[in-house]
């Protein structure tokens, strides 16, 4: 099986890919109109094995929108916080992982989602 290994050049590597990332914003393209502003959090851990493996969640199947579904953590930012605290606030309350703000290796584009996010 080809995986990639959860180690520190894995890490780098990402970081400099990110750091060399020209991130699109939604807003300089004008997708924001009418859209909630929201942040997830793309995990990346190790699979118990020394591989890499991204942490996912299920949404419960008692909500009435996207039910079953599986998600990246995240949420809807709160009023005067960054995409970074949203973030880090929604693993927190999601799924019980408290990240350090050093721990983000960087930043990708705003998506525009059809669920108005």
């Amino acid at each position: 099986m080809n995986f990639l290994r959860f180690n520190d050049a894995l890490r780098a590597a990402i970081t400099r890919n990110l750091t060399s990332l020209v991130a699109a914003s939604s807003q300089a393209q004008g997708q924001t109109q009418g859209l909630k502003r929201a942040a997830v959090c793309l995990i990346l851990t190790d699979d118990g094995e020394g591989g890499a493996a991204l942490v996912l969640t299920r949404r419960a199947e008692r909500l009435s929108t996207h039910s079953g579904q599986y998600a990246l953590p995240g949420g809807r930012m709160d009023t005067g916080e960054s995409p970074a605290e949203a973030a880090l606030r929604e693993a927190r309350e999601e799924i019980g992982i408290e990240l350090a703000p050093e721990s983000i290796l960087g930043r990708l584009d705003d998506y525009p989602t059809r669920s108005g996010y």
